[in-house]
């Protein structure tokens, strides 16, 4: 099997090889009118225009003006023209635009243009390319492609799965739901909110409600210039949570000016009425910057009532999308202290309240089952220190403090009668301090050999209470404060072996990384964490790359602290039946300490960017995760609990004393749901079905990518398409058997991909997009059926009125996602109450449309 992979790796890039032309065509002339002003702003504005990435030492940007632009200029000639003042040069390639000093230095250290710490997430070396691929989108690009949110745009990435914390999936009625207050997390490779970590400019933020995700709703559009995803495993640089990867996002530091935008919009088959108004205004001088943004955004909910196909399966009371009202605003700023010293800031806040309705029955007005209302409050601050040290170093100190404090009101009720309310809540937080330092060490034929060390502390800590009240008393389900602290350090090296003028035949570039990350944790102890990685250039238009880790993630403290319960079931519900014809107690909740999940990943990359087709750019990967030790239930189905393989979690004829001391701390008791006395001292046997480190999963599969910008006349083109797939597998434990968990009902499909294109020619621009999900099938009976796989497009376009007067600065985008309405596919269903679609994976508010109105002051 591995051969066959190594093979058909290396056919794929033997077949580029000799797709590869030998002649090198410059990039076609683009037009340009750009005023004169600072030279940072120019080179952003121009690596926005052609989809390049600038990376840049922001000393070496300070105070520099460049000057006005007006013509058709290639890429290479535009930014000649606007350094040509300052004495800089640049270095343009893979898609990049690289400053350099005046004497262009082959190693000279670069940092982002934007001042963030991280160039490149996947690195935490100043202009070290990461081995790993990277997923990058610009803001604008976010907007051109009609998204309002940083979730919207999250669930249309092929690599992630929408199952979990996504408002459209029904929460608690389907396999895979972790959506306890409508928040929107990554969940890369479909492992688990928890299993993606998300950074907001270099570092963490506390989690949402009872998962170890973070809600990227939180950080409003305005206030970001890009995000970068690695869909790869990278705990030997962040720590734990990044088994499916790692997003970083990139806030607009440099933000000179004011900008107002107003949305209104809507579902056409009614509800998601949605409003949005943001504004994002900063100051930028000589020694430093601010900026600020704020948003505000409602939209009523989607019930099942509303969609007609829905109509007669599924209760009309069902709320298939919440409704939504968040506040939210974001700081972010820096200011030099002298020449040595720069201080940082990034915050951000948010209030976002919802509200849905989950019927159990066919009566309207909820009169049975429950209605939900929750309100999230969250912030972070995050200072930090930067020293400017001699030899090209750099040393950051940087302090995080973060809260995330969820509140939701459950109302239960029967017979339209209410029968209980519980008020649940979670409240996370996270202190941090870490110190890291990054430099030259020593000269090497392609460069200098840098390294990036660094050490720290962070403490997660949460606070879970469920409340009951009822008509006659108030009481505790779950109560408990907990907290786990980690002392962590690691270490980066990048050895760039051969580079440009030192380059062989058929060794045009050769460079090695290396990480290693150590985590010791007060309740669990410790483990490291390494990474290896190559990047290989056999000639300049092609690139392979291959990356080898292990990562990891801590159990999460709601996984610690769940609260056991005990149900008494009748022997007859059982197959194989119990010994004896007693009781089953059956109690659920964690019964042994619980230690890290483990994973190790392999990645290999082929990219090519052939020369004499300018604009143009191929990627490839294959990606393999064999992922262990998962928390999880080790029983697929409790009413198989007395097979062979089970026997370590059974105690057979119980004595009453075993009995007495397994139920004696249970906050409800014991539930009797056997249909006769409860009788401690004659029990067929004590089952425990509650999380243990027991599951091992194996995902592989293939992510690749094509993009492709011209111009041509007065017309900028930009095509891209991406596509993933994904296989995999979980086996519960030992003796037990292996199934299926990709292409299967609730799970993630197969196959992902997603298609766009976009014309910009002066005021006008016009994007549209295709987006597939796979379809599944549907095993859980002895016939299995077909989900079908779900289209949709979407479609903008956008006016921009040049020149003064009356519309200068004005901006128009008109939007609308799945403009063909389409319907998830319809599954078989039970009952009223639950979805009669596949919720986790398909969406179903239909059609919506929009109109946003942007103003620059």
């Amino acid at each position: 099997m591995r051969i066959g992979k190594i093979a058909l790796l290396s056919g794929v890039a033997l077949s580029m090889c000799i797709l590869v032309p030998q002649i090198h065509a410059q990039e076609a002339p683009k037009s340009y009118d750009l005023p004169e002003q600072d030279l940072g702003d120019a080179l952003r504005a121009i690596a926005r225009m052609s989809d390049y990435q600038l990376v840049a030492d922001g000393r070496s940007l300070k105070g520099r003006r460049a000057p006005s632009l007006a013509g058709a200029y290639t890429l290479e000639d535009a930014v000649a023209a606007l350094l040509a003042p300052s004495g800089l040069t640049a270095d343009i390639r893979e898609r990049t635009i690289t400053l350099r000093g005046r004497e262009a230095p082959s190693r000279e250290a670069v940092t982002s243009a934007t001042d963030i710490e991280l160039s490149v997430t996947g690195s935490r070396i100043r202009g070290a390319k990461p081995t790993s691929p990277v997923i990058s989108a610009s803001r604008e690009k976010i907007v051109e492609l009609g998204h309002s949110d940083l979730g919207s745009f999250a669930r249309s990435i092929p690599q992630n799965y929408n199952g979990g914390q996504n408002p459209g999936v029904v929460s608690a009625r389907q396999n895979g739901s972790e959506n306890v207050t409508s928040s929107s997390a990554l969940n890369l490779r479909g492992l688990g909110a928890d299993a993606t970590l998300t950074l907001l400019n270099g570092h963490r933020l506390a989690y949402d409600a009872v998962s170890q995700g973070i809600d990227i709703s939180a950080i409003p559009l305005a206030a970001i210039e890009r995000v970068e995803i690695v869909a790869d495993g990278a705990s030997a640089l962040y720590g734990s949570d990044a088994v499916g990867g790692v997003a970083n996002i990139i806030l607009r530091r440099d933000f000179d000016g004011l900008e107002t935008s107003a949305r209104i919009g809507g579902a056409t088959d009614g509800g998601a009425f949605q409003q949005q108004y943001s504004g994002v205004t900063g100051r930028r001088w000589n020694s430093g910057g601010i900026m600020i943004a704020g948003d505000f955004a409602k939209a009523t909910d989607v019930s099942a009532g509303q969609r007609s196909y829905t109509h007669g399966d599924v209760n009309p009371e069902m709320t298939i999308f919440p409704s939504n009202k968040q506040l939210s605003a974001v700081v972010a700023g820096h200011q030099s202290l002298g020449d040595v010293m720069e201080f940082g800031l990034d915050a951000h806040y948010i209030r976002r309240k919802s509200r849905f309705s989950l019927p159990n029955g066919s009566g309207t007005n909820i009169q049975s089952g429950a209605t939900a209302s929750p309100d999230v409050e969250s912030w972070s601050i995050s200072p930090s220190l930067t020293f400017h040290l001699p030899a090209d170093w750099e040393m950051t100190a940087r302090f995080t403090r973060a809260i995330s404090d969820s509140g939701v009101k459950a109302e239960v009720f029967s017979g339209s009668s209410r029968l209980f309310v519980n008020d649940v809540r979670y409240k996370n937080d996270l202190w941090s301090a870490e110190f890291s330092s990054e430099g030259p060490l020593f000269a090497l034929p392609g460069g200098d050999a840098r390294v990036a060390l660094g050490a720290g502390l962070r403490a997660n800590g949460l606070d879970g209470s469920i409340f009951r009240t009822t008509s006659t008393a108030t009481f505790a389900i779950q109560n408990y404060t907990d907290s786990q602290t980690a002392l962590f350090a690691y270490g980066e090296m990048f050895l760039p072996l051969i580079a440009g003028a030192n380059a062989l035949p058929l060794i045009h570039a050769l460079e090695i990384t290396g990480a290693l990350r150590y985590e010791r944790y007060d309740q669990m102890g410790s483990l490291a964490t390494p990474k290896l990685g190559i990047a290989y250039q056999p000639i300049a238009d092609l690139t392979l790359k291959a990356a080898w880790g292990k990562s990891f993630k801590a159990p999460t403290l709601s996984q610690l602290n769940i609260a056991p319960q005990a149900t008494l079931y009748a022997s007859s519900r059982y197959l194989p039946a119990p010994p004896t014809n007693e009781n089953v107690l059956q109690i659920d909740g964690s019964r042994k300490a619980l230690e890290p999940e483990k994973a190790r990943t392999l990645t290999f990359t082929v990219q090519l960017e052939p020369s004499s087709i300018a604009g143009l750019k191929l990627e490839a990967s294959f990606f393999d995760v064999r992922y262990k030790n998962r928390v999880t239930y080790p029983i697929a189905s409790s009413s198989q609990a007395f097979r062979d393989e089970y026997a370590d979690l059974i105690i057979l004829n119980p004595t009453l004393d075993q009995v007495l001391a397994a139920t004696a701390s249970l906050p409800l008791g014991v539930q009797n749901l056997s249909g006769a006395a409860y009788d401690p001292a004659n029990l067929a046997a004590i089952v425990y079905t509650g999380y243990q480190n027991v599951a091992r999963q194996h995902i592989q599969g293939v992510d690749s990518s094509i993009a492709y910008a011209f111009f041509t006349g007065s017309s900028d083109f930009k095509l891209e398409a991406n596509a993933s797939y994904l296989k995999s597998d979980q086996q519960l434990s030992a003796g037990q058997p292996v199934f299926e968990q990709a292409g299967t009902i609730f799970r993630p499909p197969h196959w992902r991909g997603s298609a766009n294109a976009s014309w910009k020619r002066g005021e006008i621009s016009i994007a549209i997009a295709y987006n597939y999900l796979g379809g599944t099938k549907d095993s859980r009976t002895s016939t299995t059926y077909r989900v079908k796989a779900f289209h949709s497009a979407d479609a903008t376009i956008g006016w921009k009125p040049h020149g003064s007067g009356l519309w200068a600065g004005w901006s128009f985008l008109l939007a609308s996602q799945n403009i063909l309405n389409r319907k998830p596919s319809l599954i078989r269903t039970t009952s009223v109450a639950l979805p009669n679609y596949d919720a986790t994976n398909y969406p179903a508010i239909g059609r919506t449309i929009s109109l946003t109105l942007s103003k620059a002051w």
